[in-house]
């Protein structure tokens, strides 16, 4: 495996672990707060899956950057 793929498989694990730790945080707050309203549900996952999107996006390139450059010797 290149060093670019293995900075891909862990860039979109990174990616995926961001984006569902918020769609997380957002059931959670919807079961604790409003535990039985469908409108509810539907703006709290829409507003945690966008930032989620956004930050498993984010996290991902991190990630891919990080790993992708390790082995390069900086001067």
């Amino acid at each position: 495996m290149t060093r670019r793929a293995g900075a891909f498989v862990l860039a979109s694990l990174a990616g995926t672990v961001g984006f569902v730790g918020l769609i997380a945080a957002g059931w959670m707050l919807y079961l604790r707060l409003w535990g039985d309203s469908v409108p509810a549900l539907v703006v709290i996952e829409t507003v945690f899956g966008a930032a989620g999107i956004y930050a498993g996006w984010i996290l991902a390139m991190l990630v891919f950057s990080a790993v992708r450059d390790a082995g390069r010797d900086v001067r």
